[in-house]
């Protein structure tokens, strides 16, 4: 049986932070070989280095999220390029969110311009969120073309339509815990037609719990953890009408090829 990989967590959340180990160790155990952690601010660049040095099988990621816009430096764009150049780490969590109708989103274009311009100087892979703001993601990747790195879009919950024109982009297609979710109609549709050498899997870790974890837990507001990513890609194969192993076997491997610019040789190996 092949390995599995949660390409999206944020293993620094004051929620999770201080159970870091153990939540390592039960993603080991089932089978959870990398995890990737995204930063969302400048603050909390730092831990994920940390995060990253202490933990062998965590990939760190660097980003600003566009909810957390107000809290950029003026520098912020140096200080994330020098975080890059310093540890192997990915561009992200960064995007667009328009779901706020008052969110102000000339200011998240050109974030997320600046977050893909370092990207691709740095030949790093992208890690993006994005809610509401599809037309605009697709106009930016007309005018900036293929990203050399690659990418992933985390957590889909575009189209089904919209999959094909974003895969040109050299862009992976990641489903987490909302894929679980028995009225996923929409998520379910887009996991219908994603190539399967584009698919990845994540728990968005503490969020997004899956349901099969809301269901043993009722009453309760459990936390998400990378130890589900398995459990995830099963209910994606039930909903896909394919083989768990099939579909695990295709999610570990593209996910490597994701990770391949910030993982060591000997990583790439397996």
């Amino acid at each position: 049986m092949t390995g599995f990989i949660d390409v999206h967590t944020h293993l620094h959340d004051p929620r999770i932070i201080d159970n870091a180990s153990d939540i390592v160790l039960r993603a080991q155990a089932a089978g959870v070989e990398k995890i990737a952690t995204c930063a969302t601010m400048e603050e909390n660049f730092e831990i994920t280095a940390e995060l990253s040095q202490k933990f062998s099988c965590v990939v760190p990621w660097l980003g600003i999220h566009p909810w957390f816009l107000d809290t950029l430096s003026p520098d912020w764009a140096r200080s994330l390029g020098q975080w890059l150049e310093k540890i192997p780490a990915g561009v992200g969590e960064f995007g667009l969110d328009f779901m706020d109708k008052g969110a102000d989103q000339d200011r998240q274009i050109q974030v997320f311009k600046t977050h893909l311009a370092l990207a691709c100087d740095l030949n790093r892979p992208v890690n993006i969120h994005i809610r509401k703001g599809w037309d605009a993601i697709v106009k930016i990747l007309k005018q900036h073309g293929p990203l050399a790195a690659g990418g992933v879009i985390h957590s889909y919950s575009g189209s089904a339509d919209l999959v094909p024109v974003l895969e040109k982009f050299n862009l992976h297609i990641s489903f987490s815990g909302s894929v679980t979710r028995p009225n996923a109609k929409k998520v379910a549709q887009a996991l219908k037609v994603v190539s399967l050498d584009r698919i990845v899997f994540e728990t968005d870790a503490p969020d997004i719990v899956p349901q099969f974890v809301l269901d043993a837990h009722p009453g309760e507001v459990p936390l998400n953890e990378p130890a589900n990513v398995p459990d995830i890609v099963r209910v994606a194969a039930e909903r896909r009408g394919m083989t768990f192993g099939t579909l695990a076997q295709h999610g570990y491997e593209n996910s490597l090829d994701l990770f391949g610019p910030v993982l060591s040789p000997k990583d790439n190996a397996g």
